[in-house]
């Protein structure tokens, strides 16, 4: 029998709960926080903002879908079309709150709704699709090893630099300073930890990728169970 992870009893309680009831629970909160409220406003109003700016200047290629809460900078460049869903928050971090660069018309970049991005730089030459609950912090995608390929080609060889898909699943938590390169793709519920570099790999679901490059990967499963064994044996001692 698989035990379920926080994540995903978390996620099913989100998905299982009423959009009126989040809705009236959110305005109490605001009430009971007037300075938390505020800056949910602002951000409410900032991501509106984005929505109608990126529509007029960029039109059916940048499609931001309402609502979208934006605490911090977003920047979208690039020929490419980008898809960003409902209900995404842009968190202030380390560096500018969302960086989103393709470098051709065939670039697509997805994000899933609810999605929390504080820090994220992307960098699209074929295919990013993030889907959905995911969060991260200070962190890089990019379908490719290098981004400015024309500066390089005669360096290396044709194979190394042709852009792979990366596929990022729901849930899934990217730590600070990692960085999720092309060909990879990233299984739900899964958690790429601090500083990590994941390089034409496939994670499993439910597992834990550590490492510069990522070589081993821990299922997180028998991570909560040693957990739960060391606390009993902390209650025993």
């Amino acid at each position: 029998m698989r035990i379920k992870t926080v994540s995903e009893r978390n996620l099913l309680t989100i998905s299982s709960s009423n959009p009126m009831e989040i809705t009236i629970k959110n305005l109490y909160k605001a009430v009971k926080n007037p300075i938390r409220s505020f800056r949910i406003f602002k951000a409410f109003l900032r991501g509106l903002f984005y929505i109608i700016y990126y529509r007029i200047i960029k039109g059916n290629s940048v499609r931001i879908k309402f609502p979208f809460w934006a605490f911090y900078k977003v920047k979208i460049v690039g020929p490419g079309s980008v898809f960003i869903d409902k209900n995404c928050r842009v968190m202030k971090n380390l560096y500018q709150g969302l960086t989103i660069v393709t470098f051709s018309k065939n670039a697509k970049v997805k994000i899933g709704k609810k999605c929390s991005l504080g820090g994220l730089t992307i960098y699209c030459h074929h295919k990013i699709e993030i889907k959905d609950y995911t969060m991260t912090a200070n962190s890089l995608v990019q379908d490719n090893l290098l981004c400015h390929i024309k500066m390089v080609k005669s360096l290396i060889k044709e194979k190394v630099l042709r852009p792979k898909p990366v596929i990022i699943g729901k849930n899934v938590w990217l730590g600070m300073l990692s960085c999720v390169l092309s060909g990879s793709i990233i299984g739900d519920y899964s958690v790429i930890s601090i500083g990590s570099v994941c390089y034409d790999l496939k994670v499993k679901e439910y597992h834990l990728a550590i490492g510069n490059l990522v070589k081993r990967l821990l299922p997180i499963e028998h991570l909560l169970l040693l957990q739960r064994k060391n606390e009993r044996l902390d209650c025993e001692n």
